[in-house]
């Protein structure tokens, strides 16, 4: 039975679509370092995808050696007890740390973000009292399920979104495709006007998140005021 955000979630937006069932190995392998409740998801609904494929589920040890080259030798992060259970169209892998919890790697932008390691400060109004961030994994697993279309999109130089400009333009992705900036944006810099739909490619995902792995060093950063904050390095 599913936890019971995830089944409302799905009442909501719908199942995952193009679903490949889990096999038993996965299950067993899975079951090892994943929470419950994300298992029960997984085990209902296999390894799909949201949105026109702006989130895909996927199997984590495939991107097991892409975590190895963004976290290199640091002290939190391990692609030993780090997981990735999904990625967005762009680059963005959805992830899950045995010891942090859920978090995230923007691989566009070497950014990885931490509602464990680097909170988000929220000015709250008179009145209300703040609530403690829950230990449950069960309950911390709920963020790694998507909830809303307009979440993962990518934005070009002008803050327009391009998601479905890809599609018309490039078409829909396959299983295990991407966007991909060409060239990369990590090379041009990140407010480079080479983020436009033009610069944009279809192209395997694998493959391309290992290049964009290896294109500078990643920072753990912390949203403020809309704006990331650098905390430190990773490596």
């Amino acid at each position: 039975m599913l936890e019971s955000f995830f089944a409302d979630t799905i009442d909501e937006i719908g199942p995952p679509q193009r679903c490949l069932p889990l096999t038993a190995e996965q299950d067993a392998r899975l079951s090892k370092c994943l929470p419950s409740s994300f298992m029960d998801f997984l085990r209902a609904y296999g390894l799909g995808d949201y949105f026109d494929r702006k989130v895909q589920y996927c199997d984590p040890a495939e991107f097991s050696p892409i975590l190895a080259l963004v976290f290199g030798a640091d002290a939190d992060f391990s692609h030993k007890d780090c997981f990735v259970v999904a990625h967005s169209a762009f680059g963005r892998l959805i992830c899950w740390s045995e010891r942090h919890d859920h978090f995230e790697i923007d691989l566009v932008d070497l950014r990885l973000t931490s509602s464990k390691l680097a909170p988000t400060k929220f000015i709250l109004p008179p009145g209300f009292e703040k609530r403690e961030r829950s230990s449950d994994p069960n309950i911390l697993a709920r963020s790694l399920l998507v909830s809303d279309r307009r979440d993962y999109e990518e934005f070009d130089a002008q803050g327009k979104p391009m998601f479905d400009r890809c599609i018309a333009s490039y078409g829909r992705l396959e299983r295990d495709e991407c966007y991909g900036y060409f060239p990369a944006i990590a090379t041009v810099g990140l407010d480079s006007p080479i983020r436009r739909l033009e610069s944009i490619r279809r192209v395997k995902a694998l493959e391309h998140f290992a290049i964009l792995a290896q294109l500078g060093t990643f920072h753990l950063m912390k949203l403020e005021r809309g704006q990331y904050t650098v905390i430190r390095p990773i490596g």
